[in-house]
């Protein structure tokens, strides 16, 4: 069923041929006029020895948090509060991210945090713009869990945004750059079935009222939405 997806990804691509150029131009545009937003600031690492549980949060810019001010009011920090309240558990967790970072540039960080209980990926909207391949995308994915987990963790990736809906997009650039996406989240899902790793359909909540105003990134509204659909898939096997 997934090979058939992707076949059917893959001649929607072909379909865009013909508009090139236009995709090229609208590219060239949207990167010359986005607005830049920084990093969220705050603490990317706590560990108590008191915490039953630790968790390594890896990603690129929404894991960064950018789109708000302070971590404590993003994407991790989310997740962490939202744990606590269903678990009753006290966790240590750490923050590593990279803003603008495909995979193949996240693996070369380094993690504080060695064979963690918990494995939290948020990738694919870089490796989907930077157009890395179907085969370079499965292999990062796999170095990633060699590099970052031990034996007894437990490894949980997010779902690819589709980007189709992203405010800052214009059309026809905005449907290329999604079928793009759900094509590394078609291969995702393929490799998380595979190797038994856990795939957390959580959608992002693609609307301008919990979007930032770089219309790309969500806003404290949207991180704690997305946050909570995440902790939720979590919570289920842990």
């Amino acid at each position: 069923m997934r090979l058939v997806t992707k076949v059917t990804y893959l001649i929607q691509l072909i379909c865009f041929i013909p508009v090139l150029p236009l995709l090229l131009t609208q590219a060239k545009r949207t990167k010359a006029s986005a607005i830049q937003l920084p990093i969220a600031q705050g603490n990317t690492i706590f560990n108590t020895p008191d915490s039953q549980l630790s968790l390594l949060h890896i990603g690129e810019s929404t894991v960064a948090g950018v789109g708000v001010t302070e971590l404590k009011q993003g994407l991790t920090q989310g997740v962490i509060n939202k744990l606590n309240q269903i678990t009753q558990t006290s966790i240590s967790w750490q923050v590593l991210a990279q803003n603008g970072a495909t995979l193949s540039q996240l693996n070369q960080l380094k993690a504080c945090f060695l064979e963690p209980d918990i494995l939290l990926i948020t990738i694919g909207v870089n490796d989907t713009s930077h157009f890395t391949s179907i085969k370079e995308w499965g292999v990062q994915i796999k170095q990633c869990v060699k590099r970052f987990a031990g034996p007894h963790t437990k490894v949980f990736f997010t779902q690819v945004p589709n980007m189709a809906n992203f405010p800052a997009l214009p059309f026809p650039l905005n449907q290329f750059l999604a079928i793009r996406s759900q094509l590394l989240d078609t291969e995702l899902k393929t490799l998380c079935l595979s190797f038994h790793w856990h795939f957390i359909e959580a959608h992002l909540p693609i609307q301008k009222k919990w979007m930032a105003i770089d219309g790309y990134h969500p806003n404290q509204a949207g991180y704690q939405i997305w946050a909570e659909q995440i902790s939720l898939g979590i919570a289920k096997h842990i």
